[in-house]
């Protein structure tokens, strides 16, 4: 008797564990999926500008060595450097634009399900005006009961859609200045970049043509 008792309770305890390992895990939602994309690729960016500038500095020192294979091999290396950082201000480019197509999308869609909502609530609000009308003329107490706290639910379910609609206005408007602000700053932050990268390439292989024509 004791086995069979065992039994059944491992027999229980197998299902449960079963039950709980298929339950699926929350999915994620696919703009934070993209936001915390951006803020890796982002990251990625400045540890790869951050090595830039070593390379930089180390071209600067090759060239003081006077010795072409340290300067050919320092070279080589900020030519790599200064293509990853290009292909990541790229990636980056991309991702924001993808991003904030998604959320002006996403924020759209939200809106219009909630103007759509409060029409239907306002018209329901109208029939059951009517309702409370029609129940007044009847006289009959309880009718007049239920009506009126029908309407009174209906009044609160639009003022709850207008609220949201607010909501959903404001959101839309942060959103919209946050794409505005990210545009820019990213746009200004590879700008300068780029030309102060361009600026110190060129020099760097002037004065390496330079040093060669000299020895």
């Amino acid at each position: 008797m004791k086995r069979v008792a065992v039994i059944v309770l491992l027999g229980i305890a197998l299902c449960g564990s079963a039950a709980f390992a298929q339950t699926p895990p929350a999915s994620k939602d696919p703009i934070q999926i993209e936001r915390e994309k951006l803020r890796a690729g982002e990251a990625e960016l400045q540890n790869d500008r951050a090595q830039l500038r070593k390379d930089e500095q180390a071209l600067e020192a090759a060239r003081k060595s006077g010795d072409p294979a340290k300067i050919k091999a320092a070279e080589d290396k900020l030519r790599a450097s200064r293509n990853k950082v290009q292909g990541d201000n790229r990636q980056l480019e991309a991702d924001r634009q993808k991003l904030q197509k998604d959320v002006a999308q996403r924020d759209s869609t939200k809106l219009k399900s909630d103007r759509a909502e409060l029409k239907s609530d306002e018209a329901q609000r109208r029939k059951d005006e009517q309702a409370l009308r029609d129940a007044r003329k009847s006289g009959d107490p309880a009718k007049i009961k239920a009506a009126e706290d029908k309407l009174r639910a209906d009044r609160k379910e639009v003022a709850g859609d207008k609220k949201q609609i607010q909501a959903d206005r404001e959101r839309m408007h942060r959103d919209q200045q946050r794409a505005h602000d990210s545009q820019h700053d990213s746009g200004k932050g590879s700008d300068d970049h780029r030309g102060k990268g361009k600026s110190d390439w060129a020099h760097s292989e002037k004065k390496g043509r330079g040093q060669d024509r000299d020895r």
